[in-house]
This record gives structure tokens, C-alpha cells and sequence, in this order.
């Protein structure tokens, strides 16, 4: 295993161990950054453990974190890491189970490397380029599906409710063409539940690289096709890192539910 893979993989693990511990220790406090979205002092010390552990190693790598209110233009021609310390706060601090570490690596415009970790249900994802997709060491695929209405789809809704009307309006144009929804309240992990098969199709209207970045390398790895309903110029640069009005799916629904999104 490369390098690289093999460090993201370790220091997921140990980013997730952490936070597990802090919350069955209940040792860990929550408030609210930008005036809407909730973060938590375990959110800050993944983030603070990830960060070390890549500095000792590729200390001349870059770092795009959610906590460090990273650029979401960022170019990743030079080596660049891009890091959720916990995707699925909320979830977080209400002890649900999906809830995950992601890490991304990227270089020369193209994530490379993605791992994404649920420390609570011990599930370790990752992927590198061209090589498949694993879930704890085994290879994993979508699930081959022709007909929308029989698929679980996965959504989420974002923090600010601004476009509260198109999100119910999308919403109830896909569940009559489903056999059901799912929202895990981790990106990462919707996405990742497409590539192993558990879903079949997952959309959102906008999301962070740092949500998406090692999940959308995973599922495509794992035989998903990824696209957009709707395409906003320049935001992000880069379609490796873009979440916004994102389908992960399985390959032959993907053009019947991007049709029924957009």
C-alpha cells in the first residue's frame, strides 16, 4: 500500500478513536461558528491531531480543513491534503453512529488518495486512483440496479435553510420515482453507502470539498457514476472537489434521476 493511502488510513483511525473517546467521556463542548452551524471542541481537536500527524510526515504539504475555513478554490497542483475532522457534527452531538473522519489527498488538480472512517461502527473506506474502492480490506462495488423506483436514495439539507422551498420542492419530485430515502447527516458516509451498495443514488444541493473530496473518489472507484444536476460556474474550480447539486449513483439511474433533479 502506498505511502500515502496507508497514513491517511492510520491517521483517520487515530483522529477517530479520539473522538469517539471524548464523546463516551462526555468530554467535548458545542457552539455555533458563522451564526448557524454547530461545531464542537472534538470537531477542533480531530482537527488539530489530523494536521499534526500530516506536518510530521509531509511537512511541506498543504491543508485544506473545515475548521480553518479552507479555500475552496484551491488549485491541489501542489500536494495538498483536504480534511473534514467530523463530517456529521450534529450527528455527533446527539450520539448517532454515522459520523466520519475525512481525508483527501491531492495532486496536480486530482484527488488521489480518499479515506473516509466511522470510528463508531469500526468502517474504514478508502480508495487511490485506479485501484478500486475497500471497505476494512474488502473490495466494494455499487449495487447494479436499471430502475430508479426500486433504490434507496440518500439526501441531506444544509445548516442555512435559505433555499428551503427548492429543497421540498426536489424532494418530493424524487419520492414518487423511489422505493425509498435515507439522510445519514454525513455526506461523506452517503456517499461511501453508495459505493458499497447500501444506496443506490445520493444528491445534495450544496456541499464543501472537505464534504465530498475522499467520498466521491471512493465511489467512483467503486464503479458509481458522479455528476450534477445543475452546474454553477467557477465554484468550485475544480470538478474533483465540487458538492455542489451533486448525484452519486448507481451507473444505470443515473440520467433517470439527474432528469427528475434538474
Amino acid at each position: 500500500m502506498d505511502i500515502i493511502l496507508s497514513e491517511a488510513i492510520r491517521i483517520a483511525k487515530l483522529a477517530g478513536t479520539k473522538i469517539k473517546e471524548l464523546r463516551k467521556a462526555k468530554q467535548y463542548t458545542e457552539s455555533v461558528k458563522n451564526g448557524y452551524e454547530l461545531v464542537t471542541t472534538a470537531d477542533l481537536v480531530s482537527n488539530d491531531i489530523i494536521k499534526a500527524e500530516i506536518n510530521k510526515i509531509f511537512c511541506n504539504h498543504e491543508i485544506i480543513s473545515e475548521e480553518d475555513n479552507g479555500n475552496k478554490n484551491q488549485s491541489l497542483q501542489q500536494p495538498t491534503w483536504i480534511i473534514d475532522p467530523i463530517d456529521g457534527t450534529v450527528g455527533y452531538a446527539n450520539d448517532h453512529y454515522q459520523v466520519a473522519v475525512s481525508i483527501a489527498y491531492a495532486v496536480d488538480c486530482k484527488v488521489r488518495y480518499g479515506v473516509v472512517y466511522n470510528p463508531f461502527l469500526d468502517e474504514m473506506y478508502y480508495a487511490s486512483e485506479n485501484s478500486g474502492a475497500f471497505l476494512n480490506g474488502n473490495k466494494i462495488s455499487v449495487k447494479d440496479v436499471s430502475e430508479l423506483k426500486s433504490c434507496v436514495i440518500g439526501t441531506g439539507f444544509p445548516h442555512r435553510k435559505d433555499d428551503i422551498q427548492d429543497i421540498i420542492s426536489r424532494l418530493g419530485r424524487v419520492l414518487p420515482h423511489i422505493r425509498d430515502l435515507r439522510r445519514l447527516g454525513s455526506p461523506a458516509l452517503d456517499i461511501c453507502w453508495v459505493a458499497c451498495g447500501r444506496m443506490q443514488g445520493f444528491y445534495e444541493g450544496k456541499l464543501s470539498p472537505w464534504d465530498v473530496a475522499a467520498a466521491k473518489l471512493i465511489a467512483i472507484e467503486a464503479g458509481a457514476e458522479v455528476g450534477y444536476y445543475k452546474k454553477e460556474d467557477n465554484y468550485p474550480v475544480l470538478e474533483c472537489i465540487n458538492g455542489n447539486n451533486i448525484i452519486v449513483s448507481s451507473p444505470k439511474v443515473f440520467d433517470e434521476l439527474k432528469h427528475i433533479l434538474a
